[in-house]
Protein backbone atom coordinates (compact mmCIF):
# COMPACT_ATOMS: atom_id res chain seq x y z
CA UNK A 1 0.00 0.00 0.00
CA UNK A 2 2.87 2.40 0.83
CA UNK A 3 4.62 1.34 -2.25
CA UNK A 4 1.55 2.42 -3.78
CA UNK A 5 0.86 5.57 -2.32
CA UNK A 6 4.21 6.28 -3.05
CA UNK A 7 4.23 5.50 -6.79
CA UNK A 8 0.96 7.64 -7.08
CA UNK A 9 3.03 11.04 -5.39
CA UNK A 10 5.75 10.16 -7.40
CA UNK A 11 3.79 10.72 -10.49
CA UNK A 12 2.13 14.03 -8.73
CA UNK A 13 5.18 15.35 -8.46
CA UNK A 14 6.91 14.79 -11.37
CA UNK A 15 3.53 16.08 -13.56
CA UNK A 16 3.50 19.09 -11.40
CA UNK A 17 7.38 19.81 -11.76
CA UNK A 18 6.82 19.28 -15.93
CA UNK A 19 3.61 21.80 -15.45
CA UNK A 20 5.85 24.65 -13.45
CA UNK A 21 9.05 24.21 -16.09
CA UNK A 22 6.03 24.34 -18.88
CA UNK A 23 5.00 27.65 -17.04
CA UNK A 24 8.49 28.92 -16.91
CA UNK A 25 9.01 28.25 -20.32
CA UNK A 26 5.80 29.58 -21.94
CA UNK A 27 6.57 32.81 -19.53
CA UNK A 28 10.07 32.87 -21.08
CA UNK A 29 8.56 33.16 -24.30
CA UNK A 30 5.72 35.36 -23.81
CA UNK A 31 8.37 37.66 -22.26
CA UNK A 32 11.19 37.64 -24.97
CA UNK A 33 8.53 37.69 -28.05
CA UNK A 34 6.39 40.55 -26.83
CA UNK A 35 8.82 42.90 -24.56
CA UNK A 36 9.17 46.45 -26.60
CA UNK A 37 12.81 45.91 -25.71
CA UNK A 38 13.55 42.79 -28.20
CA UNK A 39 11.59 45.15 -30.85
CA UNK A 40 14.06 45.56 -33.95
CA UNK A 41 15.92 48.79 -33.59
CA UNK A 42 19.19 48.18 -35.70
CA UNK A 43 20.11 46.29 -38.99
CA UNK A 44 23.96 46.20 -40.10
CA UNK A 45 25.58 45.56 -42.55
CA UNK A 46 29.34 44.49 -43.07
CA UNK A 47 31.27 43.56 -46.06
CA UNK A 48 30.09 45.16 -49.01
CA UNK A 49 32.18 47.10 -51.76
CA UNK A 50 29.96 46.65 -54.68
CA UNK A 51 26.55 45.95 -53.48
CA UNK A 52 24.95 49.16 -51.87
CA UNK A 53 23.69 48.72 -48.53
CA UNK A 54 20.52 49.48 -49.42
CA UNK A 55 19.93 47.03 -51.87
CA UNK A 56 20.33 44.46 -48.94
CA UNK A 57 17.72 46.68 -46.96
CA UNK A 58 15.34 46.38 -49.51
CA UNK A 59 16.09 43.31 -50.12
CA UNK A 60 15.53 41.90 -47.15
CA UNK A 61 12.09 43.62 -46.13
CA UNK A 62 12.95 44.22 -42.30
CA UNK A 63 11.55 47.30 -40.72
CA UNK A 64 13.35 49.27 -37.84
CA UNK A 65 10.68 51.14 -36.78
CA UNK A 66 7.82 49.51 -35.61
CA UNK A 67 6.77 46.38 -33.53
CA UNK A 68 8.85 43.89 -35.14
CA UNK A 69 10.23 41.07 -32.61
CA UNK A 70 14.05 39.86 -33.23
CA UNK A 71 13.03 36.59 -32.72
CA UNK A 72 9.90 36.49 -34.86
CA UNK A 73 12.85 37.36 -37.81
CA UNK A 74 13.57 34.26 -39.64
CA UNK A 75 17.38 34.33 -39.66
CA UNK A 76 17.65 31.84 -42.56
CA UNK A 77 15.05 33.65 -44.72
CA UNK A 78 17.01 37.00 -44.32
CA UNK A 79 20.17 35.36 -45.53
CA UNK A 80 18.67 33.33 -48.65
CA UNK A 81 17.28 36.78 -49.48
CA UNK A 82 20.95 38.52 -49.25
CA UNK A 83 22.46 35.54 -51.26
CA UNK A 84 20.01 36.46 -54.24
CA UNK A 85 21.85 39.48 -55.30
CA UNK A 86 23.93 38.27 -57.92
CA UNK A 87 26.98 40.41 -56.52
CA UNK A 88 26.62 38.55 -53.29
CA UNK A 89 28.60 34.68 -52.45
CA UNK A 90 27.42 34.52 -49.53
CA UNK A 91 26.47 35.70 -46.17
CA UNK A 92 25.88 34.97 -42.32
CA UNK A 93 23.01 36.72 -40.14
CA UNK A 94 22.86 36.37 -36.46
CA UNK A 95 20.84 38.49 -34.03
CA UNK A 96 22.77 40.53 -31.05
CA UNK A 97 20.10 41.38 -28.42
CA UNK A 98 18.45 42.81 -27.51
CA UNK A 99 17.62 44.57 -30.89
CA UNK A 100 20.25 44.44 -33.45
CA UNK A 101 20.61 41.87 -36.65
CA UNK A 102 24.14 41.57 -37.94
CA UNK A 103 24.57 40.85 -41.83
CA UNK A 104 27.82 39.27 -42.72
CA UNK A 105 28.05 39.57 -46.79
CA UNK A 106 30.99 37.85 -48.64
CA UNK A 107 31.12 39.29 -52.27
CA UNK A 108 31.96 37.96 -55.52
CA UNK A 109 35.23 38.35 -56.55
CA UNK A 110 35.70 39.56 -60.39
CA UNK A 111 38.58 37.39 -62.39
CA UNK A 112 37.60 38.79 -65.40
CA UNK A 113 35.63 40.75 -67.88
CA UNK A 114 33.63 39.08 -70.77
CA UNK A 115 31.41 40.18 -73.61
CA UNK A 116 27.84 38.42 -74.24
CA UNK A 117 26.30 39.57 -77.77
CA UNK A 118 27.87 42.91 -77.18
CA UNK A 119 26.88 43.51 -73.71
CA UNK A 120 30.16 43.94 -71.25
CA UNK A 121 30.11 41.48 -68.27
CA UNK A 122 32.10 40.90 -64.91
CA UNK A 123 32.83 36.89 -64.01
CA UNK A 124 34.09 35.65 -61.01
CA UNK A 125 36.04 32.24 -60.77
CA UNK A 126 32.75 29.98 -60.51
CA UNK A 127 31.77 31.63 -63.93
CA UNK A 128 28.95 33.51 -62.23
CA UNK A 129 27.61 36.49 -64.31
CA UNK A 130 28.19 39.80 -63.33
CA UNK A 131 26.54 43.24 -64.06
CA UNK A 132 29.16 46.01 -63.78
CA UNK A 133 28.87 47.82 -60.55
CA UNK A 134 29.84 51.40 -60.04
CA UNK A 135 33.48 50.68 -59.96
CA UNK A 136 35.60 51.44 -62.67
CA UNK A 137 35.80 48.18 -64.46
CA UNK A 138 39.40 46.34 -63.13
CA UNK A 139 42.10 46.37 -66.64
CA UNK A 140 41.04 42.85 -67.73
CA UNK A 141 41.16 41.78 -71.37
CA UNK A 142 37.84 40.98 -72.77
CA UNK A 143 36.76 37.39 -72.95
CA UNK A 144 35.14 36.83 -76.20
CA UNK A 145 32.57 35.49 -75.61
CA UNK A 146 30.64 33.70 -72.97
CA UNK A 147 27.06 32.32 -73.24
CA UNK A 148 24.67 33.52 -70.57
CA UNK A 149 22.64 29.92 -70.75
CA UNK A 150 26.00 27.61 -71.02
CA UNK A 151 27.47 27.31 -68.06
CA UNK A 152 29.56 24.79 -68.14
CA UNK A 153 30.88 26.18 -71.37
CA UNK A 154 31.57 29.45 -69.31
CA UNK A 155 33.48 27.66 -66.78
CA UNK A 156 35.75 25.97 -69.33
CA UNK A 157 36.18 28.90 -71.41
CA UNK A 158 37.08 31.15 -68.05
CA UNK A 159 39.41 28.49 -66.69
CA UNK A 160 41.50 28.87 -70.85
CA UNK A 161 41.26 32.51 -69.76
CA UNK A 162 42.72 32.58 -66.76
CA UNK A 163 45.47 30.32 -67.61
CA UNK A 164 46.35 32.84 -70.42
CA UNK A 165 46.47 35.84 -68.43
CA UNK A 166 48.62 33.87 -65.89
CA UNK A 167 50.96 32.75 -67.92
CA UNK A 168 51.18 35.79 -70.34
CA UNK A 169 49.78 38.74 -68.02
CA UNK A 170 46.90 40.92 -69.26
CA UNK A 171 48.30 44.06 -69.51
CA UNK A 172 48.88 44.60 -73.20
CA UNK A 173 46.31 41.95 -74.15
CA UNK A 174 42.69 43.85 -75.81
CA UNK A 175 40.95 40.46 -76.04
CA UNK A 176 41.01 36.96 -75.47
CA UNK A 177 38.86 34.46 -77.88
CA UNK A 178 37.78 30.99 -76.69
CA UNK A 179 36.15 28.81 -79.31
CA UNK A 180 33.73 26.48 -79.36
CA UNK A 181 36.54 23.86 -79.31
CA UNK A 182 38.39 26.10 -76.09
CA UNK A 183 41.24 26.95 -78.02
CA UNK A 184 42.38 30.67 -77.18
CA UNK A 185 43.29 33.14 -80.06
CA UNK A 186 44.06 36.71 -78.60
CA UNK A 187 44.04 40.13 -80.21
CA UNK A 188 47.13 42.53 -78.91
CA UNK A 189 46.56 46.61 -77.71
CA UNK A 190 47.52 48.30 -80.99
CA UNK A 191 48.02 45.16 -83.33
CA UNK A 192 45.52 44.43 -85.97
CA UNK A 193 46.68 40.52 -85.91
CA UNK A 194 44.73 38.05 -84.57
CA UNK A 195 47.26 35.55 -83.02
CA UNK A 196 45.99 32.06 -82.61
CA UNK A 197 47.48 29.94 -79.65
CA UNK A 198 45.48 26.73 -79.62
CA UNK A 199 44.84 25.13 -75.90
CA UNK A 200 48.28 24.92 -74.57
CA UNK A 201 52.10 26.41 -74.50
CA UNK A 202 50.76 29.77 -73.98
CA UNK A 203 53.93 31.26 -73.48
CA UNK A 204 56.16 29.53 -75.83
CA UNK A 205 53.97 30.20 -78.64
CA UNK A 206 53.34 34.13 -77.60
CA UNK A 207 57.34 34.33 -77.08
CA UNK A 208 57.76 32.80 -80.87
CA UNK A 209 54.96 35.21 -82.35
CA UNK A 210 56.85 38.37 -80.01
CA UNK A 211 59.95 37.19 -82.23
CA UNK A 212 58.50 37.14 -85.53
CA UNK A 213 56.43 40.15 -85.25
CA UNK A 214 58.19 42.56 -86.77
CA UNK A 215 59.16 40.18 -89.72
CA UNK A 216 55.35 40.05 -89.98
CA UNK A 217 54.53 43.73 -89.60
CA UNK A 218 57.56 44.26 -92.45
CA UNK A 219 56.83 41.31 -95.09
CA UNK A 220 53.16 40.40 -94.69
CA UNK A 221 51.48 44.03 -94.35
CA UNK A 222 47.79 42.24 -95.49
CA UNK A 223 48.12 39.95 -93.28
CA UNK A 224 45.13 39.36 -90.63
CA UNK A 225 45.85 36.01 -88.90
CA UNK A 226 48.96 34.30 -87.63
CA UNK A 227 48.06 30.45 -86.48
CA UNK A 228 50.75 29.06 -83.75
CA UNK A 229 49.14 25.95 -83.75
CA UNK A 230 51.59 23.91 -84.71
CA UNK A 231 54.82 22.86 -83.15
CA UNK A 232 57.36 23.79 -85.60
CA UNK A 233 55.17 26.16 -87.89
CA UNK A 234 53.88 29.63 -88.03
CA UNK A 235 51.20 30.38 -90.44
CA UNK A 236 50.27 33.76 -91.48
CA UNK A 237 47.08 34.12 -93.41
CA UNK A 238 45.56 37.05 -95.33
CA UNK A 239 41.83 38.43 -95.27
CA UNK A 240 40.93 36.18 -98.42
CA UNK A 241 42.94 33.31 -97.97
CA UNK A 242 41.06 30.05 -98.65
CA UNK A 243 44.70 27.63 -99.05
CA UNK A 244 45.23 27.79 -95.39
CA UNK A 245 47.89 30.53 -95.16
CA UNK A 246 51.50 30.48 -96.10
CA UNK A 247 54.18 29.01 -93.60
CA UNK A 248 56.82 32.32 -93.05
CA UNK A 249 58.56 29.39 -89.90
CA UNK A 250 59.28 25.75 -90.21
CA UNK A 251 61.34 24.66 -87.24
CA UNK A 252 62.20 21.39 -88.87
CA UNK A 253 64.01 23.20 -91.92
CA UNK A 254 65.40 25.84 -88.78
CA UNK A 255 65.03 28.44 -91.62
CA UNK A 256 62.71 29.13 -94.84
Amino acid sequence: MKSKLFNILRIVFVVTGLGCVASVLWAGYHYLHNDPRFNLKTITVSGLKHVDDSEILSRIQLKTEGNTNIFAVDMEDVRARVEQIEWVHDATVQRVLPDTVVIRVNERDPKGVARIHGHIVEFDDEAAILEPDALVLPAFPILVELDENNMETNRQKIAMYRKVVAELGGEEIQQIIVNSLFEVSILRKDDPLLVILGKEDFKARWDRYLKLKDMINADHKDAVRVDLRFRNKVVVSRQDDDGGGKVIWDGKKKSL
